[in-house]
């Protein structure tokens, strides 16, 4: 007789009932326990199944029942299970709600939930929450068979769960401390990827599930099996796809993670928004949407703006760091282009950092700046080599460096982009002193040869239209003359010539005579023509010149070599930094944050970086990881001596 069935032709004591449930054996079964065990059962039924302090002895009575009913009752005659299975899966959550501090109760019914997520799962239904459990969330591996089943796109949220609660899948570190993010990510992306989802096409294998049963009405493991639904959560084609999405969404956030493992509350500021991969950057919130309203607000309708370093600064600087440094200035300029919004001088185009004075905000509808081209490098240097030796000579001409400008962007051919960087470089120039500190030294670096081959540059830049102005010879001049070269070998054709218009003697008065006949028009032969090979051929060694300027502009301090690192030898497959990191590690169990940044930094490695590293060889290793927390770090000593062995 199931132990579940309530006969009612056997005795209830209801002047007694066994509140205390000492009637009750292990395995309580209707039939046997007393009459006053009974009374009390029937009288907790009654009052709605929800007294918390009641023996969990007439608890298990009743899931006995439900039991029963969905493992025997319904799958004999399923035309009610549609209705009744949902009502017994919420029963079983709401029982799990006062009854679940019972260590016994709460395993046999949480088992019990993954069968009804069995039977009730939905392809529509919103995926469960990703777990590291094994075996994997039964809904899950039927949530997944039924897609198949039925021909259905894997949904991104579906997938996400798949991935995550792969038995295979070993997530890093970014996957974990900025789990928010990588989620989003990868949601992003997959979708973006396959459309509506992954198609899995259906196997064979159907999902089954091994389940025991809490009644003794049951005597063997029932073993379940879904019908039609494929187990397809192990399948290797879409695992490897759904393995590679991942780990490109990992690797886009590891220097987004690492910034956060040092500033844990700077998620919003806007070094961390420019280290996160574009789809996720909000231009509307936080440090990043703050510094964006500023730049459009001070552009306003205009081209160019020029504001002041200390207005961008404050958007960048913190309480431990002042004044910015290059990396601060860098992601800054990244968040502004992507708002269309750049930046001059830029760093990232070898412009210098400024901690004072003005720089030049710019409308750059086309996005951020890729690397800076040679042609680009070239035409700031020469730009900046004019202005260089007309403030030499207290002769700054706004006019003239802007045609310098202009001549310089149909020379070099520079895109549109480039062109409007250059207008805004130009401008900044205009209003930052020239450093011409150590200038005539680092002149006098480059041999007589080298400075013959920058002024011949530009002179056939100059003339690249087939002719040379006046307003370009006097610009050119002062640049011979910085060169330390004799402005008299500029080409003949350059300079000023004698006049050839007629010259005034004496003013002209009316006089009575013939009217002259009005002579034809003429068209004046442009003052020079230039090879246009030869200026091609000139052009195409732009970098050469990009680099010989560049050695004229940069400050000429070496850094100092670096000291070399002591050897050690390979631990699991490390390199040899990680593995002397790992080597340092024999006598730790726990370290402060601050003493493993300096075994890192000892080992020339970044601490977040090197904890990935090293737990990736962990994981492939031993499937552990051997460094764990924050601060502290907890080192695995078991797998520390493994790894070292």
């Amino acid at each position: 007789m199931d132990p579940a069935l309530i006969n009612p032709n056997l005795p209830v004591d209801l002047r007694q009932p066994d509140w205390g449930g000492q009637g009750l054996d292990y395995w309580p079964s209707y039939s046997d326990i007393p009459p006053q065990s009974r009374a009390a059962y029937l009288a907790w039924l009654a009052d709605g199944r929800r007294f918390p302090q009641v023996p969990i002895g007439y608890v298990f009575l009743y899931f006995y029942g439900l039991e029963r009913r969905v493992l025997y009752d319904l799958q004999r005659d399923r035309s009610m299970a549609a209705s009744e299975l949902p009502i017994i899966h919420q029963e079983v959550r709401r029982l799990l709600a006062v009854y679940g501090g019972h260590k016994a109760f709460k395993r046999y019914a949480g088992q019990f939930e993954q069968v009804l997520d069995m039977f009730t799962a939905e392809p529509s239904a919103k995926a469960p929450e990703p777990t590291r459990d094994y075996p994997p969330p039964l809904r899950l591996r039927a949530g997944l068979g039924t897609f198949a089943a039925q021909g259905v796109p894997v949904p991104a949220d579906w997938a996400l769960t798949w991935i995550r609660s792969h038995p295979d899948y070993y997530p890093r570190t970014p996957a974990t401390r900025c789990a928010a993010e990588f989620d989003a990510l990868f949601v992003q992306r997959y979708a973006a990827r396959h459309g509506q989802g992954l198609m899995v096409r259906p196997g064979r294998k159907e999902v089954t599930l091994d389940y025991r049963p809490a009644s003794a009405g049951f005597h063997s493991v029932a073993e379940l099996t879904l019908p039609g639904i494929p187990d397809v959560l192990g399948y290797a084609a879409p695992t490897r796809k759904l393995t590679a999405l991942a780990d490109e969404c990992t690797s886009d956030l590891e220097a987004y993670s690492r910034y956060v493992g040092r500033v844990p509350d700077g998620q919003r500021s806007v070094q961390a928004q420019a280290l996160l991969p574009a789809e996720l950057v909000n231009l509307s919130g936080g440090g990043a949407g703050q510094a964006i309203a500023w730049a459009r607000h001070r552009l306003g309708t205009q081209e160019l703006a020029v504001v002041p370093v200390g207005e961008l600064s404050a958007f960048i600087s913190s309480p431990q760091e002042a004044r910015p440094g290059k990396k601060d200035v860098v992601a800054m300029a990244q968040v502004l282009g992507r708002a269309g919004v750049g930046i001059e001088p830029d760093p990232r185009l070898g412009g210098p950092v400024l901690t004072s004075g003005s720089m030049v905000l710019f409308a750059a509808p086309d996005g951020p700046t890729a690397a800076a081209s040679d042609a680009y490098q070239a035409a700031t240097l020469l730009l900046h080599l004019a202005a260089a030796v007309s403030a030499a000579d207290g002769d700054f001409d706004e006019s003239e460096q802007r045609h310098l400008s202009d001549h310089l962007e149909r020379a070099l051919h520079l895109t549109a982009e480039e062109r409007r960087r250059l207008h805004a470089h130009l401008r900044w120039l205009t209003v930052t002193p020239v450093k011409l500190t150590g200038l005539t030294r680092r002149i006098a670096g480059i041999d007589a040869a080298q400075r013959q081959y920058v002024a011949e540059f530009l002179t056939a830049v100059a003339g690249a239209d087939g002719r040379i102005s006046p307003d370009e010879v006097k610009t050119l001049t002062k640049i011979y003359r910085l060169l330390e070269l004799d402005p008299a070998f500029l080409p003949t054709s350059t300079r000023p010539t004698a006049a050839t218009e007629p010259v005034v003697v004496r003013p002209a008065r009316p006089e009575r005579g013939y009217a002259i006949p009005q002579q034809a028009e003429q068209t004046v032969a442009p003052l020079v023509r230039l090879d246009a090979a030869a200026i091609a051929a000139k052009l195409a060694e732009t970098a050469r010149v990009g680099a010989l300027l560049g050695s004229i502009f940069t400050e000429d301090e070496p850094p100092p070599a670096a000291a070399p690192l002591p050897a050690a030898a390979p631990v699991a497959g490390l390199d040899g930094q990680h593995s002397g990191l790992v080597r340092e590690l024999a006598s730790a169990e726990q370290l402060a944050r601050a003493e493993f940044e300096q075994l890192a930094a000892r080992w020339k490695l970044l601490p977040d970086g090197a904890l990935d590293r090293i737990n990736e060889a962990a994981y492939e290793l031993a499937g552990e990881p051997l460094l764990d927390g924050d601060d502290p770090i907890w080192v695995d000593r078991n797998l520390l001596g493994e790894m070292l062995t």
